[in-house]
């Protein structure tokens, strides 16, 4: 983590302080995990959870990091049981699928260095814990997808220490002994063998070469090993007989993306049917709804459409865009013209694949910390950083967030984001993952972890600590949580609107004259339909922005407005504003 300023310092310990009861230590000795070598036939015994009740579905994506979201058990760390506890939270704001970030036993807090694949991590309450919140997940028909890191596994995963004693079978699960000009090359020390305290084996560097992608903590698999594929199949099978509805891929680009790994035997669409494979062979043993596969993308995602299929058979359902449309990008607009060449561009790849798409990610820079630093022109590394949201800056976030969600998609709300969280990446990934702050302060999370940097220890900073607790936040009038929910019951009444298919987009040039009709949304079940749903709204680019009256071949009834002005002759939408219509021809 980089150092913080006095100032930003003694701020951030204040607000730590007042906002949880205990800090916790990611790395202590009592969270503990079995030691896996081979995953093979584990479903056998998988118990399964209860079977998803069908609701009316909006179709939206809220992602969730446990570990700072809720804690259940006062012990620091966000986890399943106040996971649990929080269902209602998510049944309120209309969403219907949870996708979590990373569950496994983990080296690190994100959970991106997986120990074993087929458990729970202790410090999220373990294994029965999460099958308690999913049986009740399923019972408010709410979907929970978990997320796969198949690209590497943790430096500290028995595969890679039995790789590091010699152990040839492991050695050919890693990519051992390539390119010395190799950038992703990296060497077992001494000094980085240290970072990992818990180790119960006192060997000292070995000064073997391996791939890291990442770094040096990350090993990347050998994924033109079939060994390695079986074991990947295995460990689909396990959760899908378990009953989660659906898998996310991590860095999928990256399978092969250094210089010397190789595709003899595999590539990234093949390996992706096999997963599916598996999961289909358990699905239709036990009369389950087929998985649900997305893969992380966030570059143009005109590139990955060719692994959506293999031999033209469904391969990843979809992949998530965030990096043309909407990451570090403050016009969120996207056109009649260009929405329909995105729905044709997924119909052609697969008849059965949706747009995903979504504002930012664990990953990325919060899209409302962009908005502040373009826009507010606010630096943060100032001072004014700390100052509470300007109530355009929170407009700002409700229109961006509006619009997405009548996208002809699944789009994905990151947590916090209907509650104005804005963050910041100059101190590191944690300032992209801060926690929730409940009224209770027990519910509240904080946690060190020693093993990034072992001259001091990395602590979870709340940032947007001037908002208030998520409670009252979204109680109040005109509260972005209620906007959402009210959007997403439109939705769940509207189930066109989750479709990638063009022929719910129509040109909303024929309903209504506008300014800019790059700003207004037009979507309907067919063409020829009788209804429609017209979307319009302005954001930080034009000061005010004229729409006139709706063509008169349509009656209309406002479903949503938010600081929209009604005038004789049509409407104004000042900066930051919008409306939703439904319209019905006459």
């Amino acid at each position: 983590m980089k150092q913080l300023s006095k100032y930003a310092e003694s701020f951030y310990v204040q607000k730590l302080s007042e906002n949880s009861q205990l800090i916790a230590n990611w790395d202590d000795k009592k969270f503990s995990y079995n030691k896996l070598l081979d995953y093979k036939n584990l479903w056998l015994n998988a118990p399964m959870s209860h079977p998803l009740k069908e609701f009316k579905n909006s179709g939206v994506i809220y992602q969730v990091l446990v570990y700072n979201f809720a804690d259940g058990n006062n012990d620091g760390i966000g986890d399943f049981i106040g996971l649990k506890n929080k269902l209602d939270y998510f049944v309120n704001l209309g969403v219907d699928t949870l996708l979590l970030s990373p569950i496994h036993p983990s080296t690190s807090y994100h959970g991106y260095s997986v120990l074993n694949y087929c458990d729970v991590a202790q410090q999220l309450g373990g294994f029965n814990t999460f099958l308690e919140f999913l049986n009740c997940a399923h019972d408010k028909g709410i979907k929970v997808y978990i997320d796969f890191v198949f690209n590497h596994t943790s430096y500290e995963h028995p595969w890679f220490q039995e790789a590091l004693f010699d152990n040839q079978k492991f050695i050919e699960y890693y990519e051992f002994d390539r390119d010395e000009n190799d950038k992703d090359l990296r060497v077992d020390t001494e000094s980085h063998r240290r970072r990992y305290p818990n180790l119960d084996t006192p060997l000292g560097g070995t000064n073997k070469k391996y791939i890291g992608r990442f770094w040096a903590g990350m090993p990347d698999l050998n994924l033109d090993n079939p060994v390695v594929i079986e074991q990947l199949c295995e460990i689909q099978k396990f959760w899908t007989k378990v009953g989660v509805d659906g898998f996310r891929y991590d860095a999928f680009s990256e399978f092969f993306s250094s210089e010397s790994e190789t595709k003899n035997n595999f590539n990234e669409a093949k390996i992706f049917r096999m997963l599916r494979e598996a999961s289909n062979s358990i699905t239709e043993k036990y009369n389950m709804n087929e998985v649900f596969m997305i893969g992380e993308w966030l570059a143009d995602h005109k590139k990955a459409m060719e692994y959506l299929t293999y031999n033209n058979k469904t391969a990843l359902n979809t992949i998530y865009d965030g990096g043309e449309h909407f990451k570090d990008h403050v016009d969120t607009r996207v056109g009649f013209n260009k929405l329909v060449d995105i729905c044709k561009m997924y119909q052609r790849s697969s008849k059965d694949s949706v747009w995903v798409p979504f504002l930012e990610n664990h990953d990325t820079n919060r899209w409302l910390d962009v908005y502040r630093r373009e826009i507010s022109k606010i630096s943060p590394e100032s001072e004014e950083y700390f100052n509470s949201l300007t109530e355009d800056e929170k407009d700002a976030q409700r229109i961006a967030l509006l619009q997405l969600l009548i996208l002809p998609g699944q789009p994905i709300i990151y947590y916090a984001d209907e509650l104005c969280y804005y963050s910041t990446r100059i101190y590191d990934d944690p300032g992209l993952r801060e926690p929730l702050k409940w009224l209770n302060k027990n519910e509240n999370c904080a946690i060190v972890e020693r093993k990034i940097d072992a001259s001091h220890a990395n602590v979870f900073l709340n940032i947007s600590s001037t908002i208030a607790e998520v409670e009252k936040v979204i109680s109040e009038d005109n509260s972005i949580y209620k906007s959402i929910s009210l959007i997403n019951k439109v939705r769940q009444n509207n189930p066109f609107i989750m479709k990638t298919d063009p022929n719910t987009i129509l040109d909303p040039f024929d309903f209504v004259d506008a300014d800019d009709y790059s700003s207004v949304i037009v979507r309907s079940k067919r063409e020829n339909s009788s209804e429609f749903l017209l979307f319009a709204f302005n954001n930080h680019l034009n000061t005010n922005k004229r729409m006139g009256k709706i063509s008169r071949k349509y009656r209309f009834e406002v479903l949503y407005s938010y600081k929209v002005e009604d005038h004789s002759w049509g409407v104004t939408l000042p900066v930051n504003s919008c409306v939703l219509y439904k319209l019905t021809r006459k």
